[in-house]
């Protein structure tokens, strides 16, 4: 039974390093700063992602060839986006982007290089840790059952009588 909890506790420790790997890369690569945040914040060199929607009547440039400027809206918040990147496909009016970029503090505008995604790992992230507990629960289940019965053939074989090496029992 020692090897089986020891088992189970190296694959809670590695569950447990991979959880903590995960959140450090969502926090440095995949997590979004809210408009609020990023106006009150000191100025950070890494470029950040900002989500919100492009304020209509606010679009211009050559979009096609990803060059454009607009007003970048959150709620009561906004600032002045200058984006240069890649074209851009699904840039319109009224639409909820994320952009990454950095912020000039200076110039007051956010110089976005391209878009990503929206997030909703929490939702991703919850229905993985669901179904992994609900699978290492049953790998857990089934381990126990076959040690219960690994325990049942070996009292049983006990006290069977030994049989010599030609086979005849004594």
């Amino acid at each position: 039974m020692t090897g089986l909890y020891t088992r189970w506790a190296l694959i809670l420790g590695a569950t447990l390093l991979l959880a903590i790997l995960t959140y450090q890369h969502y926090q440095q690569h995949l997590s979004t700063l809210s408009m609020g945040t990023l106006l009150s914040s000191p100025p950070v060199t890494q470029p950040v992602r900002i989500q919100g929607m492009v304020k209509s009547g606010t679009l211009q440039g050559d979009v096609e060839h990803g060059q454009a400027t607009f007003e970048f809206v959150d709620g009561d918040t906004s600032l002045a986006v200058e984006y240069q990147g890649p074209p851009l496909e699904n840039i319109r009016e009224l639409k909820t982007l994320v952009l990454i970029g950095r912020w000039d503090s200076q110039a007051q505008i956010f110089r976005a290089q391209d878009t990503a995604l929206i997030n909703n790992f929490g939702f991703v992230a919850a229905a993985y840790l669901i179904s992994v507990l609900a699978l290492g629960w049953m790998v857990f289940a089934m381990s126990q059952r076959v040690m219960v019965l690994f325990k049942e053939i070996k009292e049983s074989k006990l006290y069977e009588p030994e049989a010599d090496s030609l086979g005849y029992k004594e």
